[in-house]
């Protein structure tokens, strides 16, 4: 159950997250043509991204929770990227309300696994930003989740994973090449899979190389509990036509993840 001061504490913070992307100009490059039928247009894979879909919680949950991508997907899927256009995870699926039609599924709130409506948009969050990091799109926004609920078994390289929270937390990425591109987002329910994938209608010229690395382990204060971890994570580049370059980073972040209970 949401605190009840989410109810009037959510808008406003929305208004100002809003604010805040307006005065850098950000709406002015949305992208806002979705048209999947133009895939012929599209005919080079830039780079590709799969991810399981937890089966975990209540069948009712899983159900949920698989709404939920494929109601993303229909919001995401043939989205075309201009170049210098701009993709918002929170402009395209919007605000996650019963209204809008979402589902309550898992999502982690200040350290723990709850249930709240929209559960489960993580995933594609997750899943679009490995696409978009390989790709050598730029990153005007990322964050990490709270903690590393999954463990072992997450399906994200530690430190290339993406949290959003409409009004608070966003996805945003700018297409900073010369070459239209267009977004494709399938949910395989039957395999249990969701996959992203970018495609130009040149060829890339250009290679990434994506590496992450532990800084710091955080201990949990009880044994059986998972640990926190600091992330390093760097994207190099290289120009693979003329001209050549050497190789150039031009992505870095860092990740914080707190210790917490095994879910």
């Amino acid at each position: 159950m949401r605190p009840f001061w989410e109810d009037w504490k959510r808008p406003i913070r929305s208004k100002l997250k809003q604010g805040k992307a307006f005065l850098r100009g950000y709406p002015f490059y949305y992208a806002r043509i979705q048209d999947p039928e133009q895939s012929d247009r599209y005919g080079y894979l830039w780079s590709e991204f799969s991810s399981p879909i937890p089966d975990r919680g209540t069948p009712e949950i899983r159900a949920n929770r698989l709404w939920n991508l494929q109601l993303a997907a229909e919001r995401i899927h043939g989205l075309q990227l201009a170049p210098r256009a701009i993709f918002s995870f929170c402009d395209r699926v919007g605000e996650p309300t019963l209204k809008n039609g979402f589902r309550a599924a898992p999502v982690f709130v200040r350290g723990k696994v709850l249930t709240d409506v929209g559960g489960g948009l993580c995933l594609v969050a997750t899943n679009l930003f490995n696409t978009f990091l390989q790709a050598g799109c730029e990153v005007l926004e990322r964050h990490c989740h709270s903690i590393d609920a999954y463990g072992d078994n997450r399906f994200y390289p530690l430190g290339q994973d993406a949290a959003v929270a409409y009004g608070y937390k966003d996805l945003v990425i700018r297409n900073i090449s010369q070459t239209p591109l267009q977004l494709r987002f399938e949910v395989l329910g039957d395999r249990g899979e969701v996959i992203s994938s970018l495609w130009g209608e040149q060829p890339r010229s250009q290679q990434t190389k994506i590496e992450s690395r532990i800084i710091q382990e955080l201990p949990p204060e009880n044994a059986d509990d998972l640990s926190g971890w600091i992330v390093e994570t760097t994207r190099s580049i290289q120009r693979t036509v003329d001209p050549f370059t050497e190789w150039e980073v031009n992505y870095q972040a860092v990740s914080h993840y707190k210790p917490c209970e095994r879910s």
